[in-house]
């Protein structure tokens, strides 16, 4: 058996003024247990900033994967979508995934009719708030989205290029969706 070389991460430290009312705030996450340190909560905190590009933010104007960046309640959200059709709803998460594979430069050498590439997308997802996404082979699991069913499996159309079908669930805010067979590269219609 081959033992693989484990890698180590160099820790760095660095010092830090901060302000006494986020000091305050600290403090009371950590002894109320929220944070187990201090230190814990920074390093996330960057590690946060790191992940949503934040150092491309600008004041009122947030920027993520060469996109805009919208944070809104989402009941404002199901507001939105209240006055449409599910057929509008499923076109509009087809012409967004659509747009999104056209755009985002992470996305375009990757053969999204191999269910192995999902998970970039599914991380992509994750990091923006849509909520928790996991595949197995043509299956995908998708946990606390506040976007209604249609527009998924649009979007899930859109960008694999696979026909979904929404299978129920039990458990509540957890919807499955399954890859049934290829559709054409072609727009389709909407």
């Amino acid at each position: 058996m081959e033992l693989k070389k484990r890698e180590e991460t160099t820790l760095k430290e660095v010092v830090l003024t901060i302000s006494d009312s986020l000091y305050k705030y600290l403090t009371f996450l950590e002894k109320s247990l929220f944070i187990k340190s201090k230190e814990e909560a920074l390093s996330t905190a960057l590690e946060f900033y790191k992940r949503l590009a934040m150092h491309d933010w600008l004041p009122n104007a947030y920027r993520m994967g060469g996109g805009r960046v919208l944070i809104m309640d989402s009941s404002m959200l199901a507001d939105l979508f209240h006055g449409l059709s599910n057929r509008e709803i499923f076109n509009a998460g087809k012409a967004s995934a659509i747009k999104r594979k056209l755009t985002n430069l992470f996305f375009r050498d990757l053969d999204f009719t191999d269910s192995a590439s999902w998970s970039v997308v599914m991380r992509e997802l994750e990091i923006m708030g849509w909520g928790k996404f996991s595949n197995v082979k043509n299956e995908v699991k998708v946990e606390g989205c506040p976007l209604p069913a249609p527009y998924l499996q649009g979007y899930f159309e859109g960008m694999f290029v696979y026909e979904f079908e929404r299978h129920p669930s039990n458990i509540p805010n957890v919807s499955v969706f399954i890859a049934k067979k290829k559709k054409s590269e072609l727009l389709g219609e909407f």
